[in-house]
């Protein structure tokens, strides 16, 4: 988080890559820091046993696919 937004306060793009589980722990500390819409992206967390290895594949895929798009956008 703080690696973010001091990348962000430098005039870099930047998203934070963090688990579901830290959604609202991450938005809570940039809001505190002063950076309320610092970008997220929410990637839901692996938990062992719930999802197939194509299961889990298949968000790795989502995640580099969109992630980039997320750094483009202003």
């Amino acid at each position: 988080m703080r690696d973010g937004i001091h990348l962000l306060k430098a005039g870099h793009p930047v998203v934070v890559f963090v688990y579901d589980h830290f959604e609202r722990a991450a938005r809570a500390q940039a809001k505190g820091l002063g950076v309320p819409d610092l970008r997220l992206y929410v990637f839901p967390q692996y938990t062992p046993g719930a999802l197939s290895s194509s299961e889990e594949e298949e968000k790795a895929v989502k995640a580099a696919e969109e992630f980039p798009r997320l750094l483009m956008e202003q």
